[in-house]
């Protein structure tokens, strides 16, 4: 029998015809072949399958160490699983890569998730301070991820005026800097102060 054949049918033994077809459409075995095959695991992640996820972000990082958002949802699916400790453990190699600011932001919210299961509510509070501060600052903070947020503070064995700190004054802080004039020199140091955000220096 063909060995492609047969690797074929195995892969679809383990997750299923459709996550096949995106896999031969997103370029396994290109030069883009660590993309390909997270925007497989994606789609698995996507319909529940975190152990085939898992398969292939871990190979993703295989074919390419470098490539950052395979740890950041490989760290999700360490989270689905209960794997807290290794998930804190990978998104963290994951945020010393290149990421974009999007998934920079949701990497801080995970870490936050994992440190509040791992009994860590300063580094939860910590992570999930950065995460508003992102997303305040990129516009991403809708009604429901605000609720969301105040709810995870709320759960927190924290002090309340550390709870307040997390949501209400990050959000006015934020906001107010957002709301500065904007320039050509502020549009060109917008992305360093993401970068500051995100690694807690404000």
């Amino acid at each position: 029998m063909n060995k492609t054949f047969t690797s074929i049918r195995t892969k679809a033994t383990l997750i299923g015809l459709p996550l096949i077809i995106v896999a031969l459409l997103t370029g396994c075995g290109t030069k883009n072949e660590a993309a390909g095959l997270h925007q497989t695991g994606t789609v698995a992640f996507m319909l529940n399958k975190d152990k085939a996820a898992s398969v292939y972000f871990e190979k993703a990082i295989d074919a390419n160490p470098e490539y950052g958002p395979s740890y950041i949802m490989l760290g999700d699916c360490y989270l689905r699983e209960g794997k807290y400790k290794e998930a804190v453990e990978v998104i963290s190699k994951g945020l010393k890569l290149e990421l974009e600011q999007g998934h920079i932001r949701l990497a801080h919210r995970k870490l936050a998730r994992a440190y509040k299961e791992l009994g860590n509510s300063d580094k939860a509070l910590e992570h999930i301070t950065i995460y508003t501060r992102m997303s305040v600052w990129q516009e991403k903070f809708t009604p429901q991820k605000i609720s969301e947020t105040e709810t995870f503070v709320a759960d927190l064995n924290l002090p309340a005026d550390q709870k307040r700190l997390a949501v209400d004054k990050i959000m006015e802080e934020s906001t107010k800097a957002k709301a500065g004039p904007v320039t050509e020199e502020s549009q060109e140091e917008e992305t360093d102060i993401l970068n500051m955000i995100s690694f807690g220096l404000i």
